[in-house]
């Protein structure tokens, strides 16, 4: 009785980390990060080049952008649990059915247009914006353990994907895959709800929701007042963030969508690239949580500007270092930067508040729609020229260091609106 007691008193948004951080881990390890697994394997069954197969993964994060802003305002409007239950069962249905394909043009619209479509709508951004409508003392923590829920999940599916490729084939490990996602997706949603409002929770009989103020200009200290998207679009600091996350965004969906065609390049096998990506997300689940803490304490752009360079440094490693050795320094740098990438999210959300996170989130992904599909494309058709990954590598590097200037140059908004109160319907 004293144990139910006790479960009864704790926080309903711990209950909805769990459901939302379980989510990120399950889909981050299969539908994103897994993918990696099956390029090489379509690629050849298909007979596309490299480019053509960079089109098929790089379709996703262009959706997610051009569909950021409007799944966004429906998490912001409706909450999660319906995206989330509709996104699992697109996307469990669509990896189902690309197992039966065997023509290009049908594969990447079937993977845009359902897997893709559920991916983004389910997952990714909306378990960000549920978890940040439900903390605020606490904000740093929550986002910090969600994040580090997605790299779990690259850390425990990632190598037995690789293993069922090798083993069955990747056209029945999608079938397994997809209604894993089905599965999971549509009975964790159970634990989501709405906001704390819907619940009747507010700042004057839940202490997790008072905001508190914190020294050191560390991300944890909320935001002193609820921005509205128009109003954080009339900061300089959401657009040095956008700028920054769009230079970052597109380069790590480079590297994550050609980091195995880059280890066999440099003359690592499949399967032993497929382990290495696994350690490579394993790697980052202590760097992500470390990160996450320390940034409660200490200025957010130190750490987020380490994380850019070491992703540089680990990439200019690769180029200047003909030996397979350099995939281990530049797995363990690039979990440094997967690390550090938390502490944006954190910013955004400690600068403007709650109210619209999830329609600030979504605008800053659309700003990365074309270059997430350029750049991966271009890393394919440098490989496929020429031979190499090294050109392709080299702008890589660039934009990182860019994106490290433009994000050491932000600074909490000097002049705040006017407070507003959220307003939310209470739903599921």
């Amino acid at each position: 009785m004293r144990t139910i007691s006790r479960l009864k008193g704790i926080y309903h948004g711990w209950w909805v980390l769990l459901g939302t951080t379980l989510l990120a881990t399950f889909s981050g390890g299969v539908l994103l990060h897994g993918a990696s697994v099956f390029f090489i394997p379509i690629r050849e069954d298909l007979a596309l080049s490299a480019a053509q197969t960079s089109i098929i993964f790089t379709s996703s994060r262009a959706l997610a952008g051009v569909g950021g802003p409007l799944f966004g305002w429906l998490a912001d409007r409706f909450g999660g649990r319906p995206l989330i239950i509709v996104g699992s069962i697109l996307a469990g249905l669509g990896l189902i059915y690309l197992q039966t394909l065997n023509s290009y043009l049908p594969f990447v619209l079937v993977y845009l247009l359902v897997v893709a479509l559920g991916t983004h709508l389910g997952f990714a951004q909306t378990l960000l914006t549920v978890t940040n409508r439900w903390f605020v003392r606490r904000k740093a923590v929550a986002i910090t353990i969600l994040l580090t829920g997605f790299a779990a999940g690259g850390a425990i599916f990632v190598f037995p994907l690789g293993i069922g490729v090798e083993q069955i084939g990747w056209r029945q490990t999608l079938v397994y895959s997809g209604l894993f996602i089905m599965i999971t997706g549509v009975g964790l949603s159970l634990l989501v709800r709405h906001s704390p409002e819907s619940m009747g929770l507010n700042e004057s009989n839940e202490p997790e929701l008072t905001p508190v103020q914190t020294s050191g200009g560390s991300t944890d200290g909320p935001a002193k007042r609820d921005y509205t998207a128009y109003e954080a679009l009339r900061t300089k600091v959401f657009w040095l963030i956008l700028g920054s996350s769009t230079l970052r965004i597109s380069a790590e969906t480079a590297i994550m969508v050609h980091i195995i065609p880059i280890m066999a390049w440099k003359g690592m096998d499949e399967q032993t690239a497929a382990g290495m990506v696994s350690i490579f997300f394993f790697l980052s689940i202590p760097f992500r949580l470390g990160v996450g803490l320390i940034g409660q304490r200490l200025p957010f752009q130190p750490l987020l500007v380490g994380g850019l360079m070491a992703s540089a440094v680990g990439m200019a490693l690769v180029i200047s270092v003909d030996e397979l050795w350099v995939l281990y320094p530049f797995v363990v740098l690039l979990a440094i930067y997967e690390g550090s990438v938390v502490l944006q999210w954190l910013a955004l959300g400690d600068y403007f508040g709650r109210r619209s996170f999830g329609t600030l989130t979504g605008i800053i992904r659309a700003s990365d729609v074309l270059p997430s599909i350029l750049i991966p494309i271009y890393a394919g058709w440098v490989f496929d020229t020429t031979g190499s990954y090294t050109k392709a590598l080299i702008t890589l590097v660039v934009m990182m260091a860019a994106a490290a200037m433009l994000i050491a140059t932000t600074r909490r908004p000097s002049a705040a609106p006017k407070p507003r109160i959220a307003s939310d319907r209470p739903t599921a």
